[in-house]
């Protein structure tokens, strides 16, 4: 069982950890936070332990957290923050992660998570420093702070305000952990490694899928992808929702409940989320997340779930 330490920096009513517009840092570094438990509950034999308030009422001290996750005999510690510069909007930028000096286990840890985040922001790398933060020295188990970016940037805080960006960054995290813990996602299936170059297509055809079945595997909601992320390329989607896949050569998906309200044809291999099932005229249709509907027939499509 991989155990993995995680914290928010700070509190929601922590002085001073504000945007120059009174942004809360904690904000920021709770979403970031949530979205990578979100997706570090999808890999198997994980327990995350949290050492931050999850409502950020509370500046959890430094000293109850690091104390959380050695008592917890954490494998990993990432601590989460956004950086602060003059406390006035300006231009600098980018993303920087720290460990203990002289932490060889913390320079690993590093340089395993700090190009995802990188990636992920798609901001200035500033590279990856050492210093002597408590929650660095502290910790019994390989541990790193990670600034995602400046809050008082004009250019960070326009990726800190876009909700998609911390939630893919978080997911950037989450991966970026299990690469480095050797994880495996729930209900099986192998990963693949982003490299420079590839595309989502590219990926897709090495493994014998289509782009949407690979997508749906990796909760996808476009192709952008980046050095580094970790992709599920086989199995069943993760998560409680429920899918079904194209199993005949095509098919003809509606725009409303009614057989008579063709829309498009989709193809073999072709996955899609189930929001509904209903029954129209006495035959059973799916209706999808996209809000089309589908033939729940068992002759055209297959019906899974997690």
């Amino acid at each position: 069982m991989a155990k993995i330490a995680i914290g928010a920096g700070h509190g929601m009513h922590t002085p001073g950890k504000r945007s120059p517009a009174g942004e809360r840092e904690w904000t920021f570094n709770n979403k970031v936070v949530s979205a990578a438990i979100k997706y570090l509950n999808r890999y198997a034999n994980t327990t995350v332990i949290r050492m931050d308030d999850p409502t950020g009422d509370t500046d959890v001290p430094l000293t109850t957290r690091t104390n959380v996750a050695n008592n917890a005999d954490a494998d990993i510690l990432i601590s989460y923050h956004h950086n602060a510069n003059t406390g006035q909007w300006g231009s600098w930028t980018g993303t920087e992660t720290y460990y203990y000096p002289g932490s060889s286990s913390g320079l690993a840890l590093a340089r395993a998570i700090h190009p995802s985040i990188v990636g992920a922001m798609g901001l200035r790398d500033r590279g990856i420093k050492s210093a002597n933060f408590h929650m660095l020295r502290e910790s019994i188990m390989p541990a790193i702070l990670i600034e995602g970016g400046f809050m008082d940037s004009t250019i960070d805080i326009v990726k800190m305000r876009n909700n998609t960006t911390m939630d893919l960054t978080g997911k950037a995290l989450a991966d970026a952990i299990a690469a480095y813990l050797g994880l495996q996602p729930e209900g099986g299936g192998t990963t693949y490694t982003v490299k420079a170059g590839d595309s989502l297509w590219g990926i897709a055809q090495a493994h014998s899928m289509t782009v949407s079945k690979l997508q749906a595997l990796n909760n996808l909601t476009d192709d952008i992808i980046y050095p580094g992320q970790v992709l599920v390329v086989s199995g069943v989607p993760s998560g409680s929702a429920s899918f079904v896949e194209v199993i005949t050569a095509s098919l003809w998906v509606y725009n409303a409940p009614d057989w008579d309200a063709k829309y498009e044809i989709v193809h073999q291999g072709e996955v899609f989320t189930v929001n509904d099932e209903l029954y129209v005229n006495g035959s059973k249709m799916y209706k999808l997340k996209s809000g089309l509907y589908i033939t729940g027939n068992s002759n055209y499509v297959r019906y899974f779930s997690k």
